[in-house]
């Protein structure tokens, strides 16, 4: 009997409360909201705060121009040093928009496409339709 009561003073709750009703109704049929309800928060966090770095930006931009650059050509486009790369390149990793891998002793960086497209609908969901 108990369990009839609170599943009807449920629906009379939601009954008068027709703005809750609509924002579910929203949530529900627009894809691109689910896409954001999907993000994970921490995951944006980090790759915001990976992002707030001047350096980094132009270390992403120069990533971004060519396939598996490698981090050695990085130092001509972003004049810093060696532990200040090696510093902006792992916070670019742990981020998750730059991915790496070993070529002999050269260590090879490409952006990481699935990680850019989420950013990239966060960043659409925040458009005014």
């Amino acid at each position: 009997m108990e369990k009839k009561k609170t599943s009807s003073a449920l629906k009379g709750w939601l009954g008068r409360n027709y703005f809750i009703k609509l924002l579910v109704a929203d949530i529900l049929t627009n894809a691109h909201v689910l896409k954001v309800v999907d993000m994970d928060t921490k995951s944006l966090t980090k790759m915001a705060k990976s992002l707030s770095d001047p350096h980094r930006l132009l270390l992403l931009k120069e990533i971004a121009k060519g396939t598996n650059r490698g981090c050695a050509d990085l130092f001509e486009f972003v004049p810093i040093s060696q532990p200040s790369m090696s510093q902006h390149l792992k916070s670019l990793a742990e981020s998750g928009l730059i991915e790496s891998h070993k070529e002999g002793r050269n260590m090879r960086l490409a952006i990481n496409d699935e990680k850019l497209e989420e950013l990239t609908n966060f960043l659409q969901s925040l458009k005014i339709a």
